[in-house]
């Protein structure tokens, strides 16, 4: 038990690749538990045997599945200090996100898969998770958004869309969480050198894609504030790195 009053826990969803797979290597070089959970049974394996993170295999999009994470993690760990519900997919294939299209051409199965990764499981996520972080005086969420949930990225409405609902859930939930002394934010990367991008490297050379490792450590240091309701953007070339982003206030409007 010494070990684990110490550690904190930390769950990761998306975990087997890409951002998830760097913030995962990242939290257990520094000293976190983690509950690694994705759907790629195999490369979920792999990052176990590379960190010593526990894993779980199963589909984020499931109510019942985000309650079965939010419980296994206690029962290995006895309690939950952070929570990074990061997994994500694209709303037009990447070999598609160059190109024009029209609106005949957007596939209704897509869009109810793609919302059902990027916001479903967001909320699911947080509602599982929230009363394990509640009971051991608190806690942090932190969602994975983009920068197309605050800016319109065109050519993938439905990532935008969803993206944008994700930023949403944040700032709209992040009130009732505080009363737990829970917090929740958001996480808004522009461009991040991974699989979701088509690079299979997850190193790039490219000066206007983010290596995942920066994504991670800011995911972490976001995590460890005392902030809540808010999205912090992270962009390759921007200083500081991470920064919050301002909301416009409407008036008359509570914020």
């Amino acid at each position: 038990m010494g070990e684990l009053e110490e550690s904190k826990v930390a769950i990761v969803t998306g975990a087997a690749s890409g951002i998830g797979a760097a913030l995962t290597r990242h939290l257990t070089d520094n000293n976190h538990l983690v509950l690694g959970v994705d759907i790629n049974s195999a490369k979920l394996s792999a990052l176990k045997e590379s960190t010593g993170c526990a894993t779980i295999v199963g589909d984020i999009a499931s109510e019942e599945f985000n309650q079965a994470v939010a419980s296994h993690a206690n029962e290995l760990f006895g309690r939950l200090d952070h929570v990074f519900l990061n997994a994500g997919i694209l709303g037009r294939n990447i070999e598609l996100q160059g190109t024009e299209f029209k609106i005949n051409d957007l596939e209704q199965a897509r869009y109810q898969k793609t919302r059902s990764i990027n916001f479903d499981a967001v909320v699911f996520g947080t509602v599982a998770t929230s009363p394990y972080l509640a009971s051991t005086g608190g806690g942090s969420i932190l969602v994975t958004a983009s920068i197309a949930g605050l800016t319109a990225w065109n050519r993938d409405p439905f990532y935008t869309a969803t993206k944008h609902a994700a930023v949403g859930w944040v700032r709209g939930i992040a009130p009732a969480l505080q009363s737990q002394k829970i917090s929740i934010n958001a996480i808004c990367p522009g461009g991040v050198a991974t699989p979701l991008v088509g690079l299979e490297r997850l190193e790039s050379g490219n000066p206007n894609l983010l290596n995942p490792k920066q994504v991670a450590h800011a995911m972490l240091e976001i995590a460890q504030q005392n902030s809540t309701g808010k999205a912090f953007v992270i962009k390759a070339g921007q200083e500081p790195l991470t920064q919050v982003y301002d909301f416009a206030l409407i008036e008359g409007f509570p914020a």
